[in-house]
């Protein structure tokens, strides 16, 4: 059973009776698809049900949407920030702290990776326009809004011993799609970057071993909507299945 976060439309200023929880379908097919049951994870205000939740899981998926709030680390927000949705931020906090606890494996995916990048003590810029480019390098778009997710956007280079190269076939590079204004500034020190997009932002991470109870596997595109054109990242999803076999 691999739970997935769930998102909720009360940030959209519904009436109540009318809200919704909700993840994008690619999580829940993706799951299926590599020989798991996906199970959605609605947002909670109690807090200590996120040990009830993880303790009948074996993996667990951080999924994309709003920014996370910067006031829970310590920033103030910028001009350039936009939805927050703190009740989330919280929850997806005790759901984390929860599965480490019980050493689940975690994919996180865009606002994913940001999130426990922040909780493990790393830093995010709050919209790419401060992320310094390094020297000789050219700015990248990271907002697909031009094109179909599904498709690729961008290219990004891969560490040839890391997790996610050894998962998507052992290249070098590899195309993926983007929707991020938001990139990693600081990288927390239990987390190593395993794939990095040409003006150095860092596209993938996985937990150094041994540093974190959990290990972990992050990605700043989006493979699940990539599922519905091919299923060249379905390996994302098979990465579960390792740890099902050691059971």
């Amino acid at each position: 059973m691999i739970g997935i976060t769930g998102n909720n439309t009360t940030n959209q200023h519904q009436w109540e009776e009318f809200q919704e929880d909700y993840t994008p379908s690619g999580f829940p097919q993706g799951v299926v698809k590599a020989g798991h049951l996906p199970v959605i994870i609605p947002i909670q205000s109690d807090l200590l049900m996120a040990d009830q939740y993880v303790s009948q899981l074996d993996g667990l998926i951080f999924t994309g949407g709003q920014d996370v709030s910067p006031l829970l680390f310590g920033q103030d927000p910028l001009p350039e920030l936009q939805d927050l949705f703190l009740k989330r931020d919280q929850w997806e906090m005790a759901l984390f702290q929860a599965a480490q606890k019980r050493q689940l494996p975690i994919l996180a995916v865009c606002r994913g990776l940001q999130l426990i990048n922040w909780i493990l003590g790393g830093t995010v810029y709050q919209d790419y326009k401060y992320y310094p480019i390094p020297n000789g390098k050219k700015a990248v778009q990271h907002v697909q809004e031009h094109s179909h997710m599904t498709d690729p956007h961008h290219q990004v280079t891969l560490k040839p011993d890391a997790m996610i190269g050894q998962l998507l076939g052992g290249n070098e590079t590899l195309a993926v799609n983007s929707y991020h204004h938001q990139v990693i500034a600081e990288l927390a020190p239990t987390l190593t970057a395993t794939a990095w997009a040409s003006d150095g932002v860092i596209e993938a991470v996985e937990s150094k071993e041994g540093a974190t109870s959990s290990p972990i596997l992050g990605v700043q595109w989006h493979p699940e909507v990539m599922l519905f054109k091919n299923d060249q990242m379905l390996p994302v999803f098979e990465w579960f299945n390792q740890f099902h076999d050691e059971k």
